[in-house]
């Protein structure tokens, strides 16, 4: 993978998690302050998006399927990042409330852990 096509990945990945981000600023309450049944949902919800995002996203710039990984760490740092200027003033950036955090890191940690495995059985499965 080219240093252009890691860089676009990248941006890729920060471009998701910043619609993300301004998804949940939006919806956050009904996400994450409606019970756990939802908050279940949502983050099943999110786990599976993320691993067609990263699928969609590599067949579109036909990255090989043994660099999924790689290509997940690539497109989640910019993220990841962010997710800790979210946590550090929770209730200011997201306008839930404070005792939301716990949930809300529980189900961005879950989808980001998904996408991980989700990557790392694609990628052995291609050097099989």
């Amino acid at each position: 993978m080219t240093a252009k096509e890691t860089t676009l990945l990248g941006l890729m990945g920060f471009g998701i998690w910043l619609s993300g981000a301004v998804g949940f600023r939006l919806g956050g309450t009904l996400l994450f302050e409606s019970g756990p049944l939802v908050l279940a949902l949502v983050a099943v919800g999110m786990g599976a998006s993320v691993c067609l995002l990263l699928k969609a996203t590599m067949d579109w710039r036909k990255v090989p399927v043994a660099q999924s990984a790689s290509v997940a760490l690539i497109m989640t740092l910019g993220g990841l990042f962010g997710d800790v200027a979210y946590i550090l003033d929770f209730s200011q950036i997201t306008g839930l409330k404070p005792t939301t955090a716990g949930p809300f890191a529980a189900v961005l940690i879950f989808a980001t852990a998904v996408l991980y495995l989700y990557a790392l059985v694609r990628a052995a499965r291609a050097a099989a």
